[in-house]
């Protein structure tokens, strides 16, 4: 699928509006923001065609808005043991057109925890999870919801004169989840992610 530009667009107009709350102490941490924001000839991309080919083509549709909250926490609850989580939403709507927006993320999230292991490694086993998004534009496809899982492994920093040496290595999608991710919209007729990948990375500073 390709994206189309319009020659014709106006530029977009908006206010916006964020309001945040943050919390830090010696165990935990948490960050939050709140977010909206109005536009009027918001440019988003509708599903169309294109030199006879399916394209998203940008377009001006009018009044909008966006609004939604961002929020994570981390608790240092036993010596180096951390517990994590985020999660994210936003709600898109077409007001001229008394619809939804394209191309707007379901809730999601991730929660994990990490630790040191053998005093020169960290370990960090998570799952990062989609809700269903069934609050689409016209023409778009709904998706339906998912979790998958992920165990990363790197090494403490290892100094060799002046370098700094990290080994990376881990294993995403641990589980070979088949899943869609609901933003994945130019792979043409490619529509799930890919599966189980096992990889191992080096860094060097210096």
């Amino acid at each position: 699928m390709c994206v189309s530009v319009n020659p014709e667009l106006k530029p977009e107009k908006g206010q916006s509006i964020d309001f945040g709350v943050r919390h830090y102490s010696d165990n935990l941490k948490i960050l939050s923001s709140f977010f909206y924001s109005h536009f009027n000839d918001l440019v988003v991309e509708v599903p169309g065609t294109y030199e006879g080919r399916n394209a998203l083509i940008k377009t001006n549709i009018g009044e909008a808005r966006i609004y939604g909250f961002d929020f994570s926490a981390d608790y240092n609850f036993w010596q180096d043991y951390i517990f994590y989580t985020t999660a994210s939403f936003i709600k898109g709507d077409d007001i001229t057109a008394d619809g939804n927006l394209p191309e707007i993320p379901p809730l999601n999230g991730r929660v994990g925890f990490k630790f040191g292991f053998l005093n020169y490694l960290q370990t960090d086993i998570s799952s990062t999870l989609f809700a269903e998004q069934n609050d689409v534009a016209e023409g778009e496809a709904t998706t339906p919801g998912y979790a998958v899982f992920n165990l990363l492994l790197n090494t403490t920093p290892i100094i060799f004169n002046n370098f700094s040496f990290r080994i990376y290595s881990g294993v995403e999608n641990l589980f070979d989840k088949t899943y869609r991710n609901h933003l994945s919209t130019t792979r043409g007729s490619i529509t799930i992610e890919p599966g189980r990948n096992i990889f191992v990375k080096l860094a060097v500073e210096f």
